[in-house]
């Protein structure tokens, strides 16, 4: 069982998965839009370890510990796809904790686990989205140190926007569910609730906590965005604004996740995108903007 993508590139993934990514991406310089391909191709095979049918606990352990030895530089008779990726740290000079925390994070998925509070689900947040976030913004070409925050703020945003636009698909593959246990108590809202895919009082009131704790997070990220960096952020901000646009979209029809996945059309996408790299390139800068 091969852990790399065979016969496909970078490119490929990309496409095939379908990601608002490929339209943020879409105005990068050939260059850095090639090797962020390279590293979100590289994010996605790890995940497809943790969530394609087919596999048994110890092949995706073994497949995850494979990917460790590759980011390490330790591993023997490298595929093109995994060379690829090694070559890619090394250009960028990223740190191995970095995309070692993301394989980290994939491994919490493996034996689908349930969070205790928001400070358990915030560790798994930041393995796999803050440092998602953390090795683009070397690949985009960042330089101030602010930037680091705005990374890890805008993965907890784009990663709590995931998990409420997909609590029913979750709950679907494999029982999974990605919201505090506590809050969901506090709010009256019970597992029995969520098998039964109940929208209530106790569900809604659940949601706005939830969807004000993304809020929060895309305002700490938008804040720690800083005027040498603006540019190289450019495809960070179409991100942003894609997922926001979602999770306005979530708020204001009332959080009827059981019955449909919020996305926003094609179209909607390149207009978004194409606004921020518009106003990126020639509004005025606001600094700290909230």
């Amino acid at each position: 069982m091969t852990t790399t993508p065979s016969g496909q590139t970078a490119h490929d993934i990309v496409k095939r998965s379908r990601s608002n990514l490929a339209f943020a991406l879409a105005c990068l310089p050939k260059r850095r839009r090639n090797d962020m391909y390279i590293f979100y191709a590289f994010c996605r095979v790890v995940d497809d370890i943790a969530d394609d049918e087919g596999w048994t606990t110890p092949q995706r352990l073994e497949a995850l510990d494979r990917w460790r030895s590759v980011v390490r530089g330790e591993a023997n008779e490298m595929e093109p796809f995994e060379r690829d990726l090694l070559e890619l740290r090394q250009r960028y000079s990223i740190p191995s904790e970095e995309i070692l925390s993301i394989i980290d994070g994939v491994a919490m998925d493996i034996e689908p686990r349930r969070y205790a509070s928001w400070e358990e689900l915030k560790l798994y947040c930041y393995r796999v989205a803050g440092c998602v976030g953390l090795v683009s913004i070397r690949i985009l070409g960042c330089r101030d140190e602010k930037s680091r925050e705005y990374a890890i703020n805008l993965g907890y945003a784009l990663q709590i926007t995931n998990i409420l636009r997909d609590v029913r698909a979750d709950w679907e593959n494999g029982q999974r569910i990605y919201l505090p246990l506590d809050e969901m108590a506090a709010a009256g809202y019970s597992v029995a609730d969520l098998a039964a895919m109940r929208h209530n009082e106790a569900f809604v009131l659940l949601m706005r906590q939830q969807v004000a704790r993304a809020w929060d997070y895309y305002h700490l990220a938008r804040a720690s965005m800083t005027k040498r960096d603006r540019r190289p952020l450019l495809a960070a901000e179409a991100m942003r604004r894609i997922y926001s646009e979602t999770l306005d979209l979530l708020e204001a029809d009332g959080y009827h996740v059981f019955d449909q996945r919020y996305r926003l059309s094609n179209l909607r996408k390149a207009r978004l995108v194409a606004g921020a790299w518009t106003k990126g390139l020639f509004g005025r800068w606001q600094p700290r903007a909230r």
